[in-house]
């Protein structure tokens, strides 16, 4: 590659991990990346509130997967991450607060011991003590994630617990979600002859219960972004919006407000509808299958509370609320019990999202109306009646892309079309593989390959 010119534009965390490859292990590259906005980072960010380093989105990474906690190595961070202070996590059901089921696997329980009193009906406590395999025939191909787990366990696991994680994480319909992006564990056991439960059971056997399961920095996971641009220098220009790309002999032409840069390769790290758009002369098929996957809009609200007007349980990290429990929130994270960094003792964090793929109440409720109903649910929820003491609004609007069933075969086409189409370019983000930053990292770096 030495010599060669390559372009990647945006610099959220899918852009910067491309970026980050490329300057690594092809010193020799030419490389430029654009990025619109103010700062890098895209939908991770992490700003003071409170005094406290307080992520205004994504807080943690997955360490079961290898691509995130490989870049912190990579840039000498490891040894500074953290893991949870507390593990223990509840649901909102039926009017009351329950512990999940100790243990689960995305919500699935594994011994219907450790579900706690009216948590399930008892003909699903029932069938949680069989081995988990299916009552109907599950699809071949990609199943929904409700597919598998209706088919595996019941309605009321599916409805009560798994919705309410998998479909709180990505804001969407479990019943809609790829079963293989979204949890291919669960897929690969479903398919498993000895069923679902036996064979989740044997993988947790030989598990390590102590393992943590995710990490952060405490200063933060924008750290992480601050660490990726510091090292990329001048080589990083912001406030640099691209308004077109072409190609010639000469190879990419990417347009933005200051001219026309000349590139051999180019990789677009931006959301699946800004990459159509800018697709769509190069290739309108591409572009069509990145611009139909939808998102979803959320906001993500911050409150502070003097600990004697609440204060959180120690070994709690936070709750999750159900779609059919009927309120605007979707989780309640305990910030200040899940992360020792963010206990400043006085008073007690929370931060509460709102939002998904089929309620989009917030959107139409102006700022202080969406405090006041979120603070009306953490009333409702934990019982919390005094004001605030601060609060602060996080909206993403269109930030999580929903992955429907034969979404991979979907990726599988763009990427041969733009092979065909558009030798040179890559895209990347977190329509890829999923919304979580370890995902992210793994299409940046995937893209890099290919561009090289």
């Amino acid at each position: 590659m030495a010599g060669r010119r390559v372009i990647v534009v945006g610099a959220g965390i899918a852009g910067l991990s491309a970026a980050h490859r490329l300057a690594t292990d092809h010193p020799d590259v030419d490389l430029t990346v654009l990025e619109a906005a103010n700062a890098a980072g895209g939908r991770i960010r992490t700003s003071p509130f409170a005094g406290l380093p307080v992520d205004e989105a994504a807080d943690a990474f997955l360490v079961r997967v290898p691509w995130a906690l490989d870049l912190c190595r990579e840039l000498d961070l490891a040894d500074e991450l953290v893991t949870p202070s507390a593990r223990a996590a509840s649901v909102w059901l039926d009017g009351t607060l329950r512990p999940l089921p100790t243990p689960n696997v995305l919500g699935v329980p594994l011994d219907p011991a450790g579900v706690a009193s009216g948590t399930l009906p008892a003909s699903d406590l029932e069938r949680l003590a069989g081995d988990g395999r299916p009552d109907t025939p599950i699809p071949d191909g990609d199943p929904t994630v409700g597919q598998v787990v209706r088919a595996c366990v019941g309605d009321a696991v599916f409805e009560r617990l798994v919705d309410a994680l998998l479909g709180g994480v990505n804001a969407g319909r479990a019943d809609d979600l790829s079963c293989t992006v979204m949890a291919p564990q669960l897929l690969a056991a479903a398919r498993h002859p000895d069923g679902l439960l036996a064979a989740l059971r044997a993988a947790q056997q030989q598990a390590d219960p102590s393992a943590p399961v995710f990490n952060t920095h405490p200063a933060g996971m924008g750290h992480l972004v601050d660490t990726l641009a510091t090292r990329l220098g001048d080589r990083l220009r912001l406030r640099t919006p691209v308004t077109g790309i072409g190609r010639t002999g000469a190879g990419w032409l990417v347009g933005t407000d200051n001219g026309v840069e000349v590139a051999d390769a180019v990789v677009l790290a931006v959301p699946a509808h800004v990459a159509g758009d800018l697709l769509t002369p190069v290739d309108a098929e591409a572009a069509d299958l990145l611009a139909a996957i939808p998102h979803a809009s959320v906001v993500l609200a911050t409150f502070a509370y003097r600990r004697d007007n609440f204060a959180a349980p120690g070994d709690q990290s936070g709750f999750l609320v159900p779609r059919h429990a009927g309120l605007l929130m979707t989780a309640c994270s305990f910030a200040g019990s899940k992360w020792a960094h963010l206990d400043d003792g006085d008073r007690c964090l929370l931060r509460v999202s709102a939002g998904r793929i089929d309620d989009d109440r917030h959107l139409s409720i102006d700022r202080d109306g969406l405090q006041r109903a979120l603070a009306r649910d953490l009333a409702t929820t934990v019982g919390i009646e005094q004001p605030p003491a601060a609060v602060r609004l996080s909206p993403w609007p269109r930030s999580l892309p929903q992955f429907a069933s034969g979404h991979l075969d979907r990726m599988a086409t763009v990427d041969e079309r733009l092979a065909e189409a558009a030798p040179g370019l890559a895209v990347a983000g977190a329509f890829r593989h999923g919304v979580g930053i370890p995902a992210c990292i793994r299409s940046g770096a995937e893209a890099a390959a290919a561009v090289a």
